[in-house]
């Protein structure tokens, strides 16, 4: 055998990626995808700068949030010609206004209102508060020309600063202190202004994997769960497919004026178009995008809540039903390289295959995984010390005239080829 030349450089790199990076959490007993250790560092930081403080009451902080958003669509009505005054305000078609930027200061009450609540550990009455700006925050994001998505990346901060703080909430206060102040939130993440934003809305929801780490308030997790898996069902089910609004087909910019194409559009079109203007869509094109995008999005919060609830075989067994979501299989892949169990993972690479051939890596850099799940396929080969389908596997890449590694596996056929020592299955 040449020198310098690891038979096994697969398996090392992936071992030592699944070990050492991001999918080994040092919390649980594998990756998580929502909860992140980052969360309960942050709100222990945090807990010096927290006192005993009293908080503006909810009516002065809904002055607070809601004065300077005003005084922004005040403005732009007075740029735009066909504004409308109407008896609640302001109604500016949103392709005639301006792109939103955060120097505006239209968002700068939210700024204070929670600078003055995350300071606080009278938690009920900073939640409400935190719960307050973020509904005023979705609200006023979603009704101007977030073009550049400023107004969204404030947003998601905004989500991951009320996080951080109900972490303080689950390990700090009384557990029924703790219980309302979740339902407050999940009150929040199941209203109106999230449900075209199922990512925003599942992240919001898990706030309660804080509360999940323990026994006496693990049930709490679930209820916020519950509530929003209620919620999208109750939406979906109020426009199902097939049916069209007010018993009449809706003319929207996708159907291009061909009867039945908003039909024919992929999930990942419709969402896009909801993103750039929900006006774009019938409201049966709308519930189609909210439960498509939920469903993708509460499969990490299912998963996360049995992983910290402790109940590890039944989150692998989750993943691997799941293999056809690409993060769901890829996390599954990771917790059978970490327990070195190679036949299995075989056995789950052709799993993945099967069902789903064009299935891309999502969790594992593409130096670690040159050839996607081919390169896990061949790691477990190596370790299996399965020769001749390796022979096979690096003939079949020199067979293939556009593939950039041919010298390499030129090499891997020449090694594989002679007679190997018998591998360490497991």
């Amino acid at each position: 055998m040449g020198s310098g030349f690891n038979r096994r450089q697969e398996v090392d790199d992936l071992t030592d990626y699944v070990n050492n990076g991001w999918l080994n959490s040092g919390e649980f007993d594998g990756p998580t995808f929502l909860w992140n250790h980052m969360i309960r560092e942050a709100s222990q930081e945090d807990a010096d700068r927290r006192n005993d403080v009293p908080v503006a009451n909810l009516s002065d902080a809904d002055n607070v949030i809601g004065m300077p958003m005003q005084w922004y669509f005040d403005a732009v009505a007075s740029m735009v010609p066909t504004a409308e005054r109407t008896d609640t305000g302001v109604e500016i078609p949103r392709i005639d206004m301006p792109t939103f930027q955060l120097d505006s200061q239209a968002l700068s009450g939210v700024d204070a209102v929670v600078g003055n609540a995350i300071a606080s550990t009278r938690w009920l009455d900073a939640v409400g508060n935190l719960a307050k700006a973020v509904e005023m925050t979705a609200r006023f994001v979603g009704n101007v020309a977030d073009r550049d998505n400023e107004g969204f990346d404030y947003l998601k901060d905004l989500i991951q600063t009320v996080r951080i703080y109900m972490d303080a909430v689950a390990c700090n206060a009384d557990p029924m202190t703790g219980e309302q102040a979740l339902r407050m939130i999940t009150q929040v993440a199941c209203n109106e202004d999230f449900r075209l934003n199922a990512m925003q809305m599942v992240e919001l929801l898990s706030c309660g994997l804080s509360f999940a780490q323990w026994d006496d308030t693990r049930m709490f997790a679930y209820d916020a769960l519950n509530k929003g898996l209620d919620t999208m069902s109750d939406f979906v089910a109020k426009h199902p497919a097939g049916d069209d609004v007010d018993g009449a087909h809706t003319t929207t910019a996708a159907d291009s004026g061909q009867p039945g194409a908003s039909d024919q559009l992929s999930a990942d079109d419709l969402h896009n178009l909801a993103m750039l203007d929900p006006a774009l869509l019938s409201d049966k094109e709308i519930a189609r995008t909210a439960g498509d995008q939920f469903d993708h999005a509460v499969q990490f919060l299912r998963h996360d809540l049995m992983r910290i609830s402790g109940d590890a075989e039944e989150a692998d067994r989750f993943l691997r039903d799941n293999h056809t979501s690409e993060p769901l299989a890829d996390a599954y892949a990771a917790r059978l390289i970490a327990a070195k169990r190679w036949q299995d993972l075989l056995n789950f690479v052709d799993l993945v295959e099967r069902d789903a051939p064009n299935q891309t890596t999502v969790m594992f850099p593409e130096e670690v995984v040159p050839y996607e799940w081919e390169t896990i396929r061949e790691a477990a080969l190596e370790a299996l010390g399965r020769r001749d389908e390796l022979v096979a596997m690096y003939q079949e890449r020199l067979d293939d005239t556009y593939d950039p590694n041919t010298a390499l596996n030129h090499m891997k056929l020449q090694q594989w080829k002679q007679d190997s020592p018998s591998g360490d299955a497991q």
